[in-house]
């Protein structure tokens, strides 16, 4: 078996676990799996965007132009979020680990800056504790991975594409923790 299905069943199988686990993850008291419904749609939407943009830059060259190129770009993207986000959560769910970002209770701008860029490489768990995000990095490499499989053969290696998108997938949360950090 190729390793992209080992790894898609793996995925599914988190699934699964986060459906059947339940636990409350937010201060909005979602469950993990009306989490991973919001998170899909999201990301989604974002798979959308992504694929204009690689449609702008012809990547990859490949797939072509038009309707049919920016189909098989978006399912990739959406694919590969798909892949991360299912990972993540599952992962998260076996592993209890919280999802949501906490604001940071200092006042300093250079803390509050440093606390949002931590939370995308460790978890907040509570009583202040902090451990690696294992789930968010794991999901995060995971589908880029699983993305670079299907992918046709392009002057970068599947080991390049992994890193890239996965370390940018990774710098996004960062980006969106600061969001919530100083958003209100």
């Amino acid at each position: 078996m190729h390793a992209r299905y080992f790894i898609l069943l793996a995925a599914i199988a988190g699934a699964v676990n986060s459906v059947a686990a339940q636990s409350r993850v937010g201060a909005d008291s979602t469950t993990r799996l009306h989490r991973l419904e919001r998170d899909l749609g999201y990301g989604t939407l974002e798979g959308f965007g992504y694929s204009v943009i690689d449609q702008w830059r012809l990547n990859p060259p490949e797939w072509g132009t038009g309707l049919p190129g920016y189909g098989r770009r978006v399912a990739s993207n959406v694919g590969e979020f798909w892949v991360q986000e299912i990972a993540t959560e599952g992962l998260a769910a076996a592993m209890n680990r919280p999802l949501d970002y906490k604001r940071c209770r200092c006042r300093n701008f250079g803390a509050r800056m440093a606390h949002a860029l931590r939370g995308a490489l460790f978890d907040q768990m509570p009583r202040g504790r902090e451990l690696l995000a294992i789930p968010r990095i794991a999901g995060a490499y995971t589908g880029a991975y699983v993305q670079s499989t299907w992918r046709p053969a392009e002057s970068r290696s599947r080991a390049n594409i992994t890193l890239t998108n996965g370390t940018t997938s990774l710098a996004i949360g960062a980006l969106i923790n600061m969001y919530h950090e100083f958003h209100r």
